[in-house]
């Protein structure tokens, strides 16, 4: 099967790999896309909104949809988890929403141990923005646990610890974890953040 993506633009929006992030849609030509990509087994690319309408050439990263709640005017909560990070090659069809054929983008995921520090610090930085916006202690232990995947980590770190899309969409793009953590570890940085009475102080 040709590899093809359905796509999703969106102003200021990006999917990371093993991310699962929730969306809203009513547009009568996502819910349909949605629906077709459930039935053909084709992914979503989330990608930012570009106004020119071309997104040939574009990374990005792509999942299956799963529908939490149809409402009754067809409006749907949905959800993805990023599965594949791709390269837009060429436009395919337009009827009523945009199809890209892609090529997949494999990437150096390799954690050597003179970034163990780094990563360790990350971690720190995710646990105390837990503490803030999960009040709940099954959620907040939930979300530690799946910190134990660097690449889940790092992604998470883009997507909660980052304002601005370009600085998201650098750490989507780069192809191995040290670059994703050097984009990371600037963004963040120079600083001091204590995480409480008992515990250091990470410094960037």
């Amino acid at each position: 099967m040709d590899n093809k993506v359905f796509l999703f633009p969106l102003n200021n929006s990006l999917l990371f790999k093993k991310v699962t992030l929730p969306f809203h849609i009513f547009e009568s030509r996502y819910r349909r896309m949605v629906k077709d990509a459930i039935e053909q087994q084709i992914p979503i690319a989330v990608v930012p909104f570009n106004s020119n309408n071309n997104y040939e050439g574009a990374v990005c990263v792509a999942g299956m949809p799963h529908i939490l709640t149809t409402y009754t005017d067809g409006r749907m909560d949905i959800y993805i988890t990023g599965s594949v990070k791709c390269k837009l090659t060429y436009f395919d069809q337009e009827n009523p929403y945009k199809v890209y054929y892609y090529k997949p983008l494999n990437e150096t995921l390799f954690i050597d141990e003179s970034l163990e520090l780094e990563i360790e610090s990350l971690r720190g930085l995710l646990e105390r923005w837990a503490m803030h916006f999960l009040p709940d202690q099954s959620q907040r232990q939930n979300f530690s646990s799946t910190l134990d995947d660097p690449e889940v980590l790092v992604n998470y770190c883009a997507v909660f610890l980052l304002d601005e899309i370009d600085l998201k969409k650098s750490v989507m793009v780069a192809d191995s974890m040290r670059k994703k953590i050097q984009i990371l570890l600037r963004a963040v940085g120079p600083k001091e953040i204590t995480l409480g009475p008992f515990l250091p102080t990470l410094r960037f």
